[in-house]
């Protein structure tokens, strides 16, 4: 198992706790989102052909989840949480195509995407997220000096 370091996310830490609370969240939930589409694109593309509905449903949400992943992300009001995977009407299509059962071999589709992806989206993401919440703090800072 590797381990992946991500330096210089206190200094990022420290501007989002200066903006308002909507707007470091915001700025944060595109970065995340931004950041999870060519791993969307590819287990689209890796989801078995014959699954239906299933490789159109494979999104990026910051509503996905489970009812206990729900309730935790309501304890901190200032987290975002961003998921990628098949929407929830279909999570009980999704689990056995990707695990497989005892009908099909498992497909592997979501897993392939991710080690695809992982390494270029965690490699970096200090850099990257430290640009966002930098244009996010501009675009505020901005809109505070229209305000007068």
């Amino acid at each position: 198992m590797s381990k992946t370091r991500i330096e210089g996310l206190s200094a990022i830490n420290d501007v989002l706790r200066s903006l308002p609370r909507a707007t470091g969240k915001a700025a944060l939930t595109r970065f995340g989102k931004k950041r999870l589409e060519p791993m969307r694109d590819t287990a689209k593309e890796k989801a078995p052909k014959d699954s239906g509905e299933l490789r159109d449903s494979i999104i990026i949400s910051t509503r996905q989840g489970s009812p206990g992943q729900r309730k935790r992300r309501f304890e901190n009001k200032a987290a975002v949480e961003i998921y990628m995977g098949p929407s929830k009407d279909q999570h009980g299509h999704a689990v056995p195509q990707e695990f497989g059962s005892i009908h099909n071999p498992p497909a592997g589709y979501m897993r392939g995407a991710w080690d695809q992806h992982s390494g270029e989206l965690l490699t970096d993401i200090a850099a990257d997220l430290g640009a966002a919440v930098d244009g996010a703090a501009k675009r505020h800072a901005r809109k505070m000096a229209r305000r007068g």
